[in-house]
């Protein structure tokens, strides 16, 4: 999975638990950054909220950008 790619896009990702997270894609953080050494992505679910959620590749079961 190539999370770099939706950096900066508004997206849909469902979680290998169910969960489903809607937001725009704020960041990428490539693994060798991350501990553990795991890609993730930074998903902001509610703007000016002041906190985004973090997902790591291994957790995410689909990803899809959405309009």
């Amino acid at each position: 999975m190539n999370l770099w790619e939706y950096a900066g896009k508004r997206v849909r990702v469902v979680t290998d638990e169910g969960r489903v997270f809607v937001g725009n894609c704020t960041d990428y953080t490539q693994p060798l950054d991350n501990d553990p050494e795991i890609a993730s992505i930074g998903i902001v679910t509610e703007p000016g909220a002041g906190y985004a959620y973090e997902l790591y590749e291994n957790e995410i079961k689909s990803i899809e950008v959405i309009e």
